[in-house]
């Protein structure tokens, strides 16, 4: 696993679980509003509080260090103003929002991802664990559900194409009964 991350790049070694609902001690509610421009690996990021006030707009680009490993990312972020904001959501792609809660997992810090719009019922757990390392030791907690961290139809770009019954499908594969 590759440690040395680019000079503008934050490493980030991730793993997501489903989940069957927000889990107790959950805190700082955030709405994050997510545009995964098409055609690229690019994705802007507008996030707020719950009172609507804006905490920051930015434009994010992840890349995998191995195509086939989703647990190892590397992650470069652009703050941007309002004018390049709106010019660059201006552009085509889709749309994601979600409300993301800040868990503590036993000093790890986890997010919790409650999606709406058209992934209405989808609630996830994503941890990132700062090291290789960390990621092949890290047990998640007794109320987390099955692992999609290999399911490439869990992650934001391919969540933000599917519909109500597409997500219902890649649920219903993992636990046999859809959300």
């Amino acid at each position: 696993m590759v440690e040395a991350w680019g000079k503008y790049s934050a490493g980030e070694y991730e793993r997501r679980f489903l989940l069957q609902e927000i889990p107790p001690g959950a805190a700082d509610p955030r709405r994050i509003r997510d545009r995964y421009l098409t055609g690229t690996r690019l994705r802007l990021r507008l996030t707020e509080s719950p009172d609507g006030q804006l905490l920051e707009r930015k434009l994010g680009h992840k890349r995998r260090v191995a195509d086939d490993d989703p647990t190892a990312v590397m992650h470069t972020s652009l703050y941007l103003d309002r004018g390049e904001f709106e010019l660059l959501a201006a552009l085509p792609g889709r749309d994601l929002v979600k409300v993301r809660w800040a868990v503590d997992l036993d000093g790890e810090a986890g997010s919790v991802d409650v999606f709406e719009g058209d992934l209405l019922g989808l609630v996830m757990l994503e941890v990132d664990l700062k090291s290789a390392a960390r990621l092949t030791g890290f047990s998640p907690p007794a109320w987390a559900g099955p692992e999609v961290t290999q399911d490439e139809a869990f992650t934001g770009g391919v969540l933000s194409m599917l519909l109500p019954a597409d997500l219902d499908q890649a649920v219903t594969r993992l636990v046999g009964s859809g959300r």
